[in-house]
């Protein structure tokens, strides 16, 4: 019988060491339970200080995940109205440049005065024409040489 084997004998073991156990002066329940040492292991120690840690880095990946996604959806939000605002410039300059012809050819026409406006309107009766001309054929005549080309 080994010593890891022992469980329950004459004193009270615990993962085969033996344990004190306190006496109990009004218990509730009737039985031998061993009491665990309050002292922390080296081990234990060491563990709790590295779920500590563990804890902290997550912790602290979790607000740098909020952050890097609250940024990209704030870079998204201004990439769309960037989006907007140059197809909207694009509408702007199609529309100033049509206004800029049309102003070029004003100030030209204006400028050098090639275009006047009537400053009175005649009236005059329409021709009484009633002659139809004739069409008569065209004859060419016979000594006459056609040059192709020339």
């Amino acid at each position: 019988m080994g010593r890891s084997s022992i469980r329950y004998i004459d004193a009270a073991y615990l993962y085969g060491t033996p344990v004190k156990a306190k006496p109990v002066t009004n218990p509730v329940i009737y039985g031998r339970f061993p009491i665990h040492s309050q002292a922390l292991s080296t081990n234990d120690k060491i563990n709790r200080f590295l779920v500590s840690i563990l804890l902290c880095l997550v912790v602290l990946a979790l607000v740098s995940y909020y952050c890097v996604s609250d940024c990209e959806r704030t870079m998204n939000k201004l990439g769309r109205e960037i989006v907007a605002l140059n197809n909207e410039n694009i509408e702007l300059q199609n529309k100033l440049d049509n206004l800029n012809s049309f102003n070029r050819i004003d100030s030209i026409i204006q400028g050098n005065m090639m275009l006047d406006t009537a400053k009175k309107v005649i009236e005059i009766p329409a021709a009484n024409n009633t002659i139809v001309p004739s069409n008569k054929l065209m004859t060419v005549p016979v000594n006459y040489k056609w040059n192709i080309g020339y």
